[in-house]
């Protein structure tokens, strides 16, 4: 008798190998989607460019930060800009006027981590403050009223 799921699993596997390709090429397909640290970084400044652009004066830099932002966080990716030449071809920002928006991009963007580590290390922090210990305006004003009363 033969075996029938047996024969089919080999069929299968046989139709399904060309397209799955070796572990190897499973591997490789997902290196292809993962991020490099570079990437990562390349992605974090244009979501910073993007949140600047919503708050510039000037439509054309807003635009401009916009579309570099949008860019750079698709950098490296199967249809994102994979070089300098591809993200000033897609953006159509010079490279000084690209250099310039990371430049400022990470200036802003470390202005922000160190507001973050400073507000963690106690530096911004007011929540221990307690703003009722001490005397209003109006209870120093009272104080004031009854010195000189008493001085009288």
């Amino acid at each position: 008798m033969k075996n029938y799921l047996k024969e089919f699993e080999e069929a299968l596997d046989a139709v399904v190998a060309p397209a799955l390709g070796s572990d190897d090429g499973v591997q490789e397909v997902n290196s292809n989607y993962e991020v490099t640290p570079q990437q990562r970084k390349l992605a974090n400044l244009g979501t910073v460019l993007m949140d600047l652009a919503k708050t510039a004066k000037d439509d054309n830099l807003s635009n401009v930060m916009a579309k570099v932002g949008n860019e750079l966080t698709n950098f490296g990716t199967p249809f994102g800009p994979k070089s300098l030449e591809d993200l000033m071809a897609k953006t159509g920002a010079s490279k000084a006027i690209i250099s310039k928006l990371l430049d400022h991009a990470q200036a802003v963007a470390d202005h922000k981590t160190s507001l973050a580590n400073d507000h963690e290390d106690g530096g911004l922090d007011d929540t221990d403050d307690n703003e009722f210990a001490e005397p209003n305006d109006d209870e120093i004003a009272r104080q004031a009223d009854a010195a000189a009363r008493a001085k009288r």
